[in-house]
């Protein structure tokens, strides 16, 4: 049995004291290559995810959150933070 990254357990803590906001503040406490290995996917694959968060599936996003100790209602709201975080600065763009 592969042991799981400790690293899990401070995404929890750290989203407690409402340290993370975003799904992308996730990565400051654990690398994004430790989670796209534990998720099975190429890091290549991962960070292009990460810039297309729509193109997660919800499996997946869940699976995410069970490593950081988070529920799948945690873990949804921090996704929908970021896209709609993401949305609202592709919008400002466009109006210039």
């Amino acid at each position: 049995m592969i042991k799981r990254d400790d690293r899990y357990d401070v995404v929890k803590t750290m989203y407690g004291a409402g340290h993370i906001g975003l799904f992308k503040d996730i990565f400051k406490y654990i690398p994004k290559t430790v989670v796209a290995n534990d998720l099975g996917k190429k890091v290549d694959r991962f960070n292009k995810l990460m810039s297309r968060l729509d193109e997660f599936t919800l499996k997946d996003m869940y699976t995410i959150g069970s490593f950081c100790g988070l529920t799948e209602r945690q873990i949804y709201e921090l996704v929908e933070a970021e896209y709609l975080h993401n949305k609202s600065k592709i919008k400002k763009v466009k109006k210039t």
